[in-house]
């Protein structure tokens, strides 16, 4: 583990039963009896200024991605709402972070986790999962469509939750009073957003921080961004793209429900965005993926053609890493499709 470990605690004697060698405490245990555990550090992630514009910086969530928000809220309502029971198994369709996410709030609650990716992603985002003792299945060919069919079937069997991130409206809540929120609090004061700006996977987080910033500025633009190689939203073209975790190969339930909340849609080239994505970690030091990359592309498109008032500048959210080592790599382009 790099950095500094450090732990505190009050002077007392030893507890009458502790003993040289005893069990440790596991994470869901701890849970249970009200401790402290790894999800209190999900969230309050730093909101920083890159060329002119806000970005979020989510990747610092503790499971690498903004995603872990939605895991921890999806999961603790469905245990609220008597859906999740101990000793379940908790199945959930990705391209990579979701699973990833799911899979650690799983390993501390106590739950078992099947996580359904198509093959093509890249390794990294496979290990993680596994490491946090997810079972992963491979299925169908890089978007997630067969992916999200089989987690469905598996979903309705006895003992199993289906999470269901791309059309569940708890994905839209936790973004519209949870990540929205916390937003707009850390802008200074006086500043209110102009436009918001996210990648489409399940459309949940720019559909749900959009709602929440129009009830701030009911003029702020939603802004979606999807690849240029896979326009989806635009005009159903499904490709082959490098920015994973973005256009996984449909239009998600929840886009499809909140359409109307959506001003506008801008591709962006894959090549564009690793550029991108490479010159944040060489001038910011921000170690990104590539959709991060693609949100900074398309922000300044947007701030271009719509210039906000002085103070006012556009807001673009930062999914995380992506576990995208891989991606700092020589790219090696996939076959495209004819456009």
């Amino acid at each position: 583990m790099s950095g500094t470990c450090l732990t505190a605690h009050e002077a007392q004697a030893p507890a009458a039963d502790s003993a040289a060698g005893a069990v440790p405490e596991t994470a869901a245990a701890l849970l249970r009896r009200g401790g402290g555990t790894i999800l209190d550090a999900i969230g309050n992630t730093p909101l920083v200024m890159v060329d002119g514009i806000w970005v979020k910086l989510e990747y610092l969530n503790p499971s690498g991605s903004i995603k872990a928000r939605i895991a921890k809220y999806m999961i603790e309502r469905a245990e609220r709402e008597g859906l999740l029971r101990p000793g379940d198994t908790i199945v959930e369709a990705s391209s990579g972070n979701t699973g990833n996410a799911m899979s650690m709030v799983a390993a501390v609650k106590g739950y078992r986790m099947l996580v359904i990716m198509p093959d093509g992603m890249s390794g990294e985002r496979l290990a993680i999962s596994r490491a946090f003792g997810a079972q992963v299945m491979t299925l169908g060919d890089f978007h997630v469509n067969d992916a999200l069919a089989k987690a469905r079937e598996i979903g309705r069997k006895p003992g199993h939750f289906a999470s269901q991130q791309f059309d569940s409206e708890w994905n839209v809540e936790e973004n519209r009073i949870w990540l929205g929120p916390e937003t707009l609090a850390q802008l200074p004061d006086g500043v209110v957003p102009d436009a918001v700006v996210g990648g489409v996977g399940t459309g949940g987080t720019i559909v749900g921080v959009g709602l929440c910033f129009r009830e701030r500025n009911p003029s702020c633009r939603v802004v979606a961004v999807e690849p240029d190689e896979s326009c989806t939203l635009m005009c159903g073209e499904v490709g082959r793209h490098l920015i994973e975790g973005i256009s996984d190969g449909f239009i998600p339930g929840i886009f499809a429900r909140h359409r109307q909340v959506i001003d506008e849609v801008v591709p962006v080239d894959s090549d564009a965005a690793i550029a991108e994505m490479r010159r944040l970690a060489r001038e910011f030091g921000l170690f990104v993926g590539p959709s991060s990359g693609a949100h900074l592309v398309a922000a300044r498109e947007v701030r271009a053609r719509h210039p906000g008032g002085p103070g006012q500048p556009a807001l673009g959210t930062r999914p995380g890493t992506e576990r995208c080592r891989g991606a700092y790599r020589p790219v090696s382009w996939p076959a495209r499709r004819p456009r």
